[in-house]
């Protein structure tokens, strides 16, 4: 039978569905306390996804690219050291003790086991990416898989030579583009799909050589959505576009001005029984967002190839059975945890690679049968879980993702800021961390520096984007990738959970 409670950060009521129910008593979980929206807040402060800081290896004393500042209070370990046989996380294993709080306890363990410095996996001259696999020569993109000479973005996957990109899939060439696909040299297009040659399109479809339009389909010469001659429609393009280069502004002023005239509806593609926005060959499932390949799923955020799982965030390529996970990929029965890589059968664990039947563990490496860091045999491990959820349930802690207090960024340096953006003064209240005047190192590999027009920070700008803009033949950005980012969010409609 369905319930209302009321959130208990937000003081929200939310609804709990019998379906809802029906999940939560098949993986034998408490009902949430936090409303959808709190609980996904909750699990964006554990991610960061363009803060990059310049440090030295914990062991072997190089210096190192990570997401972890200088001043963090756990030990940071480069790819090379976190790899090798040098250490061993399960040296650091602690009894589990009854008279004391599991997070209590947990954050202890947190504190002192090592981290990996930044994840890129199989990966090729892309130092500077986060939260990614399989790209080459790719710059500050986050969540973005396959993709060759990317810089800037979010959630782009097998792309090619684009900038400034957030959510797009199979495209080449293009910048200040977002919820696209398969589309080619185009710029500041959002909601496209197979387009080629075209400026500032909004919910366009197999279109080409068309500008500052919406809600096109097969068309080619089309400008403010009036079909010209090819003589023509270049010759008033041109005009266009020069007159928007005197604004520093430009691209976001362009991809505004067209969504707002277009005819809006949810970009759902190719999708049977689903509610949500941005959703892409996605079945049976409920309030998802950003989305490809979902089956029986429910407030998914940001996934890829994911069957029946509740609440996760950033999470990717065939995992199943997952509730309260942030960042995972190829696994199964994972709940209550961040950065579950290869892994399964996990609760309540934090960047563990290829482990199985853990609990409450860091940094694990191939690893089985483990509590708080410590080996156990089968038999034993089945044992003490059992005897620490119910320890939990009369602490009131097993069901609730991980508190606050013990993620390693602050709210304005964590994936939150971007997403669900607060004032200082907001997230305090909401019992989040705030860093003031951090020591951001926003681009490096360049000494070509840029003031940024909104925040007033210097950026950088690397060779390849520059050559990039000059063969594109438009101006420098004035602005740098934080704010990019903003404007770039700002684009898209609200994730209205229903």
């Amino acid at each position: 039978m369905s319930e209302i409670r009321k959130c208990k950060i937000s003081g929200k009521e939310f609804k709990i569905s019998d379906d809802d129910i029906k999940f939560y008593n098949q993986i034998n979980v408490p009902l949430p306390t936090l409303c959808p929206e709190e609980r996904q807040r909750r699990r964006l402060i554990w991610r960061n996804e363009r803060h990059l800081y310049q440090r030295n290896c914990d062991l072997c004393k190089k210096n190192i690219i990570s997401i972890y500042s200088k001043d963090c209070e756990f030990p940071i370990y480069c790819e090379s050291c976190f790899w090798s046989e040098k250490w061993d996380p399960l040296n650091y294993g602690i009894d589990f003790d009854f008279a004391a709080n599991f997070f209590e306890q947990l954050e202890d363990l947190f504190r002192v086991v090592p981290k990996l410095a930044i994840t890129h996996a199989n990966s090729v001259n892309s130092d500077y990416t986060l939260n990614s696999i399989e790209n080459k020569n790719c710059y500050l993109t986050s969540g973005a898989d396959y993709n060759e000479n990317c810089h800037y973005g979010i959630s782009s996957q097998r792309s090619k030579d684009c900038i400034d990109t957030f959510l797009i899939y199979d495209s080449e060439s293009s910048y200040g583009s977002l919820d696209s696909s398969k589309i080619f040299n185009c710029i500041g297009c959002q909601n496209c799909e197979n387009v080629s040659n075209s400026w500032f399109l909004y919910d366009c479809i197999n279109c080409k050589d068309c500008a500052f339009s919406s809600n096109l389909r097969n068309t080619q010469y089309v400008l403010f959505n009036k079909k010209l001659d090819k003589e023509e429609y270049e010759k008033e393009l041109s005009k266009k576009l020069k007159e928007y280069f005197e604004n520093p502004d430009w691209l976001h002023e362009g991809r505004m001005k067209v969504k707002d005239k277009a005819i809006k509806h949810k970009l759902i593609v190719n999708s049977d029984q689903v509610t949500g926005d941005y959703v892409r060959n996605c079945r049976n499932s409920s309030n998802i967002f950003d989305a490809e390949n979902l089956e029986n799923c429910k407030f998914a955020f940001y996934a890829t190839a994911i069957k029946d799982s509740y609440d996760i965030s950033c999470v990717s390529f065939n995992c199943k059975n997952l509730y309260e996970v942030m960042s995972a990929c190829n696994g199964h029965d994972v709940f209550f945890s961040n950065a579950s890589l290869y892994s399964h059968d996990a609760e309540y664990c934090v960047t563990c690679f290829d482990s199985a039947y853990i609990f409450g563990s860091i940094s694990l490496k191939s690893d089985q049968y483990v509590i708080l860091n410590k080996q156990y045999s089968k038999e034993d491990y089945e044992i003490m879980k059992q005897k620490i959820i119910r320890h939990m349930k009369e602490t009131k802690e097993y069901g609730e993702f991980f508190p606050s207090s013990l993620s390693p960024f602050q709210y304005n340096r964590s994936s939150a800021i971007d997403y669900m953006p607060l004032t200082k003064e907001e997230a305090n209240i909401l019992g989040y961390l705030w860093q003031d005047n951090p020591n951001i190192y926003e681009n490096m590999m360049s000494n070509v520096s840029i003031k940024c027009e909104t925040c007033n920070i210097f950026f950088n700008l690397v060779d390849y984007e520059m050559n990039f803009y000059k063969k594109k033949n438009i101006p420098f950005p004035k602005f740098c990738w934080a704010c990019r980012l903003r404007k770039i969010i700002d684009c898209r409609a609200a994730k209205e959970i229903s």
